[in-house]
């Protein structure tokens, strides 16, 4: 089992309404590769309860589908807490879960952004074959470059 150094990967999605579902299916390609499972949590979207779960944490990697087109079909990216938090009924941006994070409970974790571009979103299971690719491309580069990301801790 791959060792994660106190570091949490949170899947953002939804995998009933088809590439929506990619950062779930991600951690089910880690899980699959080694990686302990007790590190990894799916969520449906971010909400303001997620500060106090990543403040337990060195590190968090959230991995979400886009709709904006990225080089490579995948982006990752080291993000920061937001200057402002403005609250909504629903998901809440990875930024303002880390400022909630720090502002509640004094805890910066270090954070990344695996973004991974999708192309369909209707309801139905499964991936379309262009978010595929571009899973399996953002997932070579993440094992590639873990023990890289890894010494950053």
């Amino acid at each position: 089992m791959k060792k994660l150094n106190n570091t949490l990967i949170i899947g953002i999605g939804n995998n009933t309404r088809k590439d929506d579902g990619l950062g779930w299916y991600f951690l089910e390609l880690l899980e699959k590769e080694g990686f302990n499972p007790n590190n990894l949590i799916n969520k449906y979207q971010l909400m303001v309860e997620d500060a106090e779960l990543i403040s337990g944490f060195d590190s968090v990697i959230f991995v979400d589908a886009c709709k904006t087109e990225l080089k490579n079909g995948f982006l990752f990216e080291r993000i920061y807490p937001a200057e402002e938090v403005s609250f909504s009924t629903h998901s809440v941006p990875p930024n303002q879960i880390l400022r909630l994070c720090e502002t509640i409970y004094a805890k910066n974790p270090r954070a990344y952004l695996l973004k991974i571009q999708g192309f369909q979103w209707n309801i139905e299971i499964g991936l379309s074959k262009q978010a595929e690719t571009n899973l399996k491309n953002a997932f070579s580069y993440f094992v590639e470059n873990f023990s890289k990301i890894q010494k950053f801790h």
